[in-house]
């Protein structure tokens, strides 16, 4: 199937997907604590709402445990997804942290890392207002022909669904939105490490969090 009908499905699936779990709320204002309080400490008052926060670290740096901490603290009922275009997502594991599975839309898009389909995921989940929270993998490898203008309008996206939008990168990726807030993070002797900006956590100022 040629990408363009490949995207077109999933996003008509997504669609599809999102009418049958709930009506569209209220937009969302504010912001979204992680509950892990040093990382919130960092923030104004937590995630903002209707933005692109970037998590950048190295592979077991503790990004992926900073959004599930989100996700398992989202007021009950409220929707969540997760674009795993690695499928590395382990269900168990985030059940474990307290995340409500039967709440969490995982999508692992069609070409997995090396699609163009995450970006159109993310985007009519962020766009769509019915999920409190959208976490999205850095998709690696050479970026897909208009991810930069993908990219873009995951901003626009968030903005509209009033969505907190976490996206997970790693260190040297080439793809990095236009992100309202960035913070560096890292795992160092059990307690995750982070730092505003894309600067090396675990330098003077870094904040820890067990």
């Amino acid at each position: 199937m040629p990408p363009g009908e490949d995207r077109r499905e999933l996003v008509a699936r997504l669609r599809s997907e999102i009418r049958r779990l709930e009506r569209r709320p209220e937009r969302r204002s504010g912001a979204i604590p992680c509950g892990l309080p040093a990382i919130d400490a960092l923030l104004p008052g937590g995630f903002p709402c209707g933005a692109i926060s970037e998590l950048r670290g190295g592979r077991a740096s503790g990004k992926t445990a900073v959004a599930l901490s989100l996700l398992a603290g989202l007021e009950r009922g409220a929707l969540a997804a997760w674009i795993d275009v690695r499928g590395e997502l382990y269900p168990p594991a985030a059940a474990a942290l307290g995340v409500e599975l039967d709440r969490l839309l995982i999508v692992r898009p069609p070409g997995g890392a090396r699609g163009g389909a995450g970006l159109w995921a993310a985007e009519a989940l962020l766009g769509s207002g019915a999920f409190a929270a959208v976490v999205m993998d850095d998709p690696e490898g050479p970026p897909s022909r208009g991810a930069e203008v993908g990219l873009r309008r995951l901003v626009a996206a968030a903005e509209q669904g009033g969505t907190v939008g976490l996206w997970l990168s790693l260190p040297g990726a080439v793809l990095r939105p236009p992100a309202a807030l960035r913070l560096a993070i890292e795992t160092r002797a059990g307690q995750i490490i982070a730092r505003p900006g894309g600067r090396r956590p675990g330098a003077d100022g870094a904040s820890h969090a067990a």
